[in-house]
């Protein structure tokens, strides 16, 4: 299960290096934000639910980012709520300087700074998404947003 949008390059690279593929996987996305600009508004909105039911199933999460913790938290929550067997949490970028509540990946890919990054699937304002790398945005981008 990921998150879109921001995940879905993260996610479609981690399937493929899945080997043995389990015969039994499934995938699912959902839409979660709480941003609004360059800042975390602290309220997550989820415009798309899971299609797929959870109850007694093992669950991993693959986020692109985990920066609050606080859209997360209240993902594990919901799901756990819904009797999920267990759940992991994969993260392309954790952002552990901006963590708001107790929470942590179990798999972490890369330690990000505590700067607004793009590219990979990350955007700002629906732009630089589609760039093949990881970037910081230069505030200049953003300031007047």
């Amino acid at each position: 299960m990921q998150t879109l949008c921001g995940a879905f390059i993260f996610m479609a690279d981690l399937v493929r290096s899945i080997e043995p593929v389990p015969a039994d996987l499934d995938m699912d996305f959902l839409r979660i934000s709480s941003y609004v600009g360059t800042q975390s508004s602290g309220d997550s909105t989820m415009a798309m639910q899971s299609r797929l039911p959870v109850k007694g199933r093992h669950v991993l999460v693959v986020e692109d980012i985990v920066d609050t913790g606080r859209t997360l938290k209240s993902l594990i929550t919901s799901l756990q709520q819904q009797g999920v067997a267990s759940v992991k949490i994969v993260t392309l970028l954790n952002k552990q300087a901006r963590r708001m509540v107790d929470i942590q990946a179990d798999y972490v890919g890369i330690q990000c700074p505590n700067e607004f990054v793009v590219g990979y699937g990350l955007d700002f304002e629906h732009k630089y998404r589609s760039l093949p790398y990881i970037g910081i945005l230069h505030p200049k981008c953003y300031e007047l947003s």
